[in-house]
């Protein structure tokens, strides 16, 4: 029986070089190393864990892997043409043409992939689900977990300078932002105990960093 990683290697062997160059050079002209096809990686690898730990329910196919990794390597392509908040349109658009220029068949779940790349942005999670085992919430959650950290910090205070966030606004913006953020993971994935200690600690790094700016400032 071929195991979860056994999986996720054939997968990766199948899209994840191709992808990884190209995410590399759409960002080859835009300065945002925060969000560049590093970020992409990250995300990545963030959706490896989730996709791990919900595998016990028998839920992560080879097809659901496949639209796992493709919306992560897309997902904040839109970036590279704005820097506003609501950039997955342009990440939606961007995938479309890369299988259309390209001529590549499209994959069976294609539609799902490309939802999951233009909503992962909404931070007010309107058109969330909880169902953990959606494209949707993996790549969204991925993408939030990149977020946590000391890395996050990082991310976090480049994009925002970036779209013009007064320092001193820096850290109460990002706080609300955060919070969001982990209240749609636990959401979503608290069942996975593992998955959420680890992760809820990052965050708890991230916010404190914030919080004592804010103190400071």
């Amino acid at each position: 029986m071929i195991s979860i990683i056994q999986s996720i290697k054939k997968i990766e062997d199948k899209w994840l070089s191709d992808l990884y160059r190209f995410c590399e050079g759409i960002f080859s002209s835009a300065n945002i190393p925060s969000h560049d096809h590093q970020h992409h990686l990250r995300v990545w690898n963030y959706a490896k864990e989730i996709i791990q730990a919900i595998h016990v329910s028998g839920k992560a196919d080879d097809a659901f892997i496949e639209s796992c990794l493709i919306a992560s390597m897309f997902h904040d392509t839109g970036l590279s043409r704005t820097l506003s908040e609501s950039h997955g349109k342009e990440g939606r658009i961007i995938c479309e043409r890369y299988f259309t220029e390209n001529n590549i068949k499209k994959p069976s779940h294609f539609s799902e992939i490309l939802d999951a790349i233009e909503l992962h942005d909404d931070k007010n999670y309107k058109n969330a689900s909880t169902n953990p085992h959606s494209v949707y919430s993996v790549v969204c959650n991925a993408d939030d977990l990149d977020a946590f950290g000391n890395a996050g910090v990082v991310r976090y205070t480049e994009i925002y300078l970036l779209r013009g966030i007064n320092l001193n606004q820096l850290p109460e913006q990002v706080i609300e932002n955060l919070d969001k953020r982990f209240k749609n993971f636990e959401r979503t994935y608290q069942s996975f105990t593992e998955l959420y200690q680890k992760h809820k600690e990052r965050y708890e790094i991230c916010r404190k960093f914030f919080y004592d700016l804010k103190c400071e400032l």
